[in-house]
């Protein structure tokens, strides 16, 4: 059943602001701060009871999202203008037990995507046929997790080599998808979720989620690392991206409170760690985290987008947060928050477009969007 909702909130920055005030109260605080108005809507999705990645096809009015507990791929029809969810069509890839879930853009296969099936151990290289709604997608190859590694959950494409979290045997696969023989085994801590390349130190860094810590890995030599993380900042580091040069990560927390704390590490493995400064952000539980695609604007200072999630925690806000920085990528300026209208909705991650930001929600079988106008 596709449907909307609308909720209006007004700009917040670093000194506080209101979060879920009523929407008359919202649009004055609009008009006074002239920040920036913003609308958050939501459409459902086929049902599910998990909903988790979602991609942009480069090129394409189009974005897609894999719901883990049917194996279908939701195909998301985007107006060319305003960025508007339009439709929504899905798509059986594979059995329910095959457990689709990750999905990574291919460069070296233009208009194809990278997929995981958790529960089948493998890869796949999928056509989505961006070009109609109604057309469903082909799996043009099925790569078997090699080494007897299981359950790939987090997949993602440097040149040639797919690195993927193997959730089920507690390792990192890095694999030639050119030529599927070639592949490396890491062992890592229990589950981890997400792996991104250093852009300055080409090391590799990979959350875990039921560990405390960060692996890092050298792959040119193979060698690898833990780097703890400290529980008096928090536990539970798992959204992970590589950009602004170095790699970010959030920290979820506990099922009691999360700490509204996301860390940078640089070229040398040393982490700075932030902590959001706003009473809604204090206790924020953070669950992924996303840079603007290239040519976006949302303001004149650069910035960071993170997710709050209830996923763990029942108090927890589903949240978007946006976290501007100066121009060095080292000192936040500003925060402004956006509630999802559905909370507890266990928030699961984020995408960033040209004009608005797409977030699935876990639980719901629901895509939000929020979109904002400068004044």
């Amino acid at each position: 059943m596709f449907h909307r909702r609308l909720l209006a909130l007004g700009g917040l920055t670093a000194s506080g602001g209101l979060l879920g005030m009523p929407p008359v109260m919202a649009a004055a605080t609009e008009r006074l701060s002239m920040v920036c108005r913003r609308s958050v809507v939501e459409y459902g999705l086929p049902p599910a009871e998990e909903t988790h990645e979602i991609v942009k096809v480069p090129g394409r009015p189009m974005a897609l999202v894999s719901q883990m507990s049917s194996s279908r791929l939701v195909k998301l029809a985007l107006d060319p203008g305003t960025e508007r969810v339009t439709a929504v069509s899905a798509f059986p890839l594979g059995p329910p037990a095959a457990m689709l879930h990750g999905l990574a853009v291919s460069a070296r296969h233009p208009g194809r995507i990278w997929a995981t099936h958790e529960g089948g151990d493998r890869l796949l290289l999928v056509d989505p046929r961006a070009d109609a709604l109604d057309a469903a997608p082909r799996v043009e190859r099925e790569i078997a997790v090699p080494g007897g590694g299981r359950g790939p959950h987090y997949v993602s494409e440097y040149g040639d080599v797919l690195w993927v979290t193997l959730k089920g045997s507690d390792q990192v696969l890095a694999l030639d998808h050119t030529r599927p023989s070639r592949f490396r085994l890491f062992p890592a801590a229990h589950q981890p979720i997400f792996a991104a390349r250093h852009p300055v130190s080409g090391d590799f860094y990979v959350s875990q989620d039921s560990a405390g810590s960060v692996l890092r890995i050298d792959p040119r030599n193979g060698r690898t690392g833990q780097i703890p993380v400290r529980t008096e900042r928090g536990g539970t580091p798992v959204g992970l991206v590589g950009g602004a040069g170095a790699v970010w990560f959030v920290l979820l927390g506990s099922a009691e409170a999360g700490t509204g704390t996301f860390g940078r590490i640089d070229g040398d493995g040393r982490i700075a760690w932030y902590r959001l400064s706003s009473p809604l952000g204090r206790t924020a539980s953070l669950l992924h985290l996303a840079f603007d695609p290239p040519g976006a604007a949302y303001g004149r200072e650069p910035g960071l987008w993170l997710l709050g999630s209830s996923i763990v925690c029942d108090t927890a806000r589903d949240v978007i947060i946006r976290v501007r920085f100066d121009a060095s990528w080292t000192r936040v300026v500003g925060e402004e928050y956006a509630a999802l209208p559905t909370q507890l909705c266990k928030a699961h991650r984020l995408l960033p477009l040209q004009r608005s930001v797409l977030a699935t929600e876990l639980t719901t079988a629901t895509v939000a969007q929020l979109t904002m106008s400068r004044h």
